[in-house]
């Protein structure tokens, strides 16, 4: 098993990976592996009870099929001008592969830049990260985590993911749509603790929400299944 320095600490590159290991020099749109604790997040926080349900899948998968589970979710990150690859979207996949003990992850390099002065703002320019928090209030880079095992809660995100899984609203190419949905349904529940015990009646309490005049100007708001719904009533 091949023995890499990346970023200053040392891992070995897993015996699955087709990969090499991710570097600067390595090109945009490539493939790579990178240790998991060396991806920054992007967003502060994931739905922990959506992770679960990733995990609980993967615990019954064996190595090689992990990696192909992992494969058919591209992991995107940026290059920044610290060295550090900035995962810029699948935050709840990595969640998940971290929560099963994976130590590497393979990533497709979508982006490089080097400038320290214009980092952030060309990141938030092409809509490459979140600077919200979990009932979002605008937050400075600095209060990202630094790494997938730092991601924080954040259950209303697990709901609008749910609630998007069930049809309550549609997918749309609009950027951070799930949170949009997920601020509203906190905003509209005032913020009442989620968890498993509770996500039934919580999902119950968002498809109504997800049909009330309030949710019109939202991305993927469900006319016709609205529609429907208010005719069997």
């Amino acid at each position: 098993m091949l023995r890499v320095v990346l970023l200053g600490m040392a891992f070995s590159l897993p015996a699955w990976a087709k990969e090499a290991p991710c570097r600067v020099d390595t090109p945009l749109n490539a493939f790579c592996v990178v240790p998991i604790d060396a991806v920054r997040p992007t967003q502060s926080a994931v739905g922990e009870l959506q992770v679960a349900e990733d995990v609980a899948k993967l615990e019954k998968l064996k190595h090689k099929k992990r990696v192909a589970w992992q494969e058919k979710r591209v992991l995107p990150v940026v290059m920044g001008p610290d060295g550090g690859f900035y995962l810029t979207d699948r935050h709840h996949t990595s969640r998940s592969l971290w929560r099963v003990g994976e130590k590497a992850l393979v990533v497709k390099v979508i982006g490089k830049l080097p400038d320290a002065a214009t980092f952030w703002a060309q990141m938030q320019a092409r809509h490459w990260v979140y600077l919200y928090d979990e009932r979002g209030q605008p937050i400075n880079p600095a209060r990202l985590p630094r790494r997938i095992a730092d991601l924080r809660d954040d259950p209303y995100r697990a709901l609008a993911g749910f609630a998007e899984d069930l049809g309550y609203y549609l997918k749309t190419n609009a950027y951070f749509m799930q949170f949009e949905w997920a601020r509203y349904y906190g905003q509209a529940m005032n913020w009442q603790p989620i968890d498993a015990g509770n996500l039934k009646e919580a999902l119950r309490r968002a498809q109504a929400l997800s049909c009330a005049p309030a949710a019109r100007t939202l991305p993927g708001f469900n006319t016709d299944g609205c529609a429907a719904a208010s005719a069997l009533r």
